[in-house]
């Protein structure tokens, strides 16, 4: 089942954009749908083990407290 995986291709920018740059360079759908179903793998076992809340923001808001901390 790559549900979930097709989901996050649709819906979220990031996996669409490893979707895409995976397509270009292999030409193979599949690989590149089964990439991102191991990248949402890794993101739930990181989560769970973790104890924490998936944030979409997270990454932003690291960038832009480093642009206001640096000197």
């Amino acid at each position: 089942m790559h549900f979930p995986a097709l989901a996050a291709i649709r819906t979220d920018e990031r996996f669409r954009d490893i979707f895409l740059r995976i397509v270009s360079r292999h030409g193979i759908k599949m690989k590149a749908i089964v990439a991102i179903q191991r990248k949402l793998l890794e993101l739930t076992y990181i989560l769970w083990k973790s104890n924490a809340y998936y944030d979409s923001e997270y990454e932003r808001k690291i960038i832009s407290s480093e642009v206001i901390t640096l000197p």
